[in-house]
Order: structure tokens, then C-alpha cells, then sequence
């Protein structure tokens, strides 16, 4: 599936960020998309660093709702880990999106705040975030989380990105300013091994 490419013309480090959290327990909650008989799409490697915190407040609260108006996207997300390969892991219903629960939440004063779906499945079709390939520079984005709170983005770019030229690293950045990742496949599909050859990954800044 393939769809525009475009970037935003703000810099590749300005909506990327720097490696998750990769000591954690892989979670119990979903299974990576290499694990689904009927997944076309891949997990994503979550770079790694020591697992060491600070003394830290109450985390913020996770997200539980995605939606996109301008889409029609409107999709519940639940927490994951990573899978027994060290990578993050994705829900087993792939119409469900999955957010990195070792990273930032959308609350967090900063980092990237990861999400990310199948674009489609042979059991489920074409599903929810292959609509992000038609998203625009501006679009409103908007998480609810586990407190009731709203979180409102906008689209700051999209691009389709090779799958071994991913920056994880700046993906999956605890630093920086807040942003929203929303990952998926995309690109040419490769009927021999089952799996798109690149991901779509769009980036958001928050609104308010």
C-alpha cells in the first residue's frame, strides 16, 4: 500500500527522539506482529539503554483512546511491552492500537509517546491506521486517557520511512519536546515474506 510522501519541514531530530526503555519485562498484554499467524505487518525493534530510573512522581496516566476526525479514525489502545525478541510488542487484535508503556504517556512533560497499529491483516482487512497515509500537515489529533483527560495534536509530518533505515532511536526518545509517534506499515508488500518493506511514521506536536 502505498500512498503521498511528505515530511515536515521542521527537522528529523525536532519529531524523533532517543531510545526507550529496553530492560523491561516484555509484556503479557499482546504479542508481536511476527507471532500472528495472519499479521502482515512487523514489530518495531525498540533500541535499547539501561533500564535505571531517578526517582520519579506518579507516572502519567496511559492513554486508552485514539482518534483522527478528519480519518474517521477512532480506535481503543491498550499498554504493551516488549515481545521475547526485545522488540515491542503489538496487540493480538489488530484493529486495537498498542502504546509503548516503557516510554512517555501523553501527559508526560517530555519525549515521544509511541503508538502504533497493523495497517491490515488477511483475517481483518484493511484497518483503521492505513488511513494515516492521507493525513495532512495541521490535522487534529486527539488521545483520551486513563484520567478522562483529552490530549489534542497536530500533524507535524508523515513519511514513509524503509524498514532498516527506521531511526528507533528517535522514535522511541524519552527526551526532548512532548510529541505523539504513530507507527505503521507501509510501502511495497513482499508476498514471499509476508511483510511490507517500510513504515509509515507520523509525527504530532500538542496543541494544548
Amino acid at each position: 500500500m502505498t500512498g503521498p510522501r511528505w515530511t515536515s519541514a521542521e527537522s528529523g531530530a525536532e519529531v524523533a527522539s532517543v531510545a526507550a526503555a529496553a530492560a523491561a519485562p516484555a509484556s503479557r498484554a499482546g504479542t508481536s506482529a511476527g507471532d500472528l499467524p495472519d499479521a502482515v505487518t512487523d514489530p518495531l525493534d525498540v533500541p535499547r539503554q539501561s533500564a535505571a530510573l531517578d526517582a520519579q512522581g506518579p507516572a502519567p496516566a496511559s492513554p486508552t483512546r485514539l482518534e483522527v476526525p478528519s480519518l474517521g479514525i477512532d480506535v481503543s489502545v491498550q499498554p504493551v511491552g516488549l515481545d521475547e525478541q526485545g522488540r515491542m510488542a503489538l496487540i493480538d487484535d489488530p484493529a486495537v492500537a498498542a502504546w509503548y508503556q516503557y516510554g512517555p504517556a501523553p501527559a508526560s512533560a517530555s519525549g515521544s509517546t509511541v503508538i502504533a497499529a497493523h495497517v491490515d491483516s488477511l483475517t481483518y482487512d484493511v484497518l483503521p491506521f492505513a488511513r494515516l497515509r492521507d493525513a495532512s500537515p495541521g490535522m487534529e489529533i486527539v488521545v483520551t486517557d486513563a484520567a478522562g483527560a483529552q490530549h489534542r495534536y497536530a500533524v507535524q509530518g508523515r513519511g514513509l520511512v524503509p524498514k532498516d533505515d527506521a531511526d528507533w532511536d528517535g522514535a522511541f526518545d524519552r527526551s526532548g519536546p512532548a510529541r505523539l509517534t504513530l507507527v505503521t506499515c507501509g510501502g511495497e508488500f513482499d508476498y514471499g515474506a509476508r511483510r511490507y518493506l517500510s513504515n509509515l511514521v507520523l509525527t504530532a506536536t500538542p496543541t494544548r
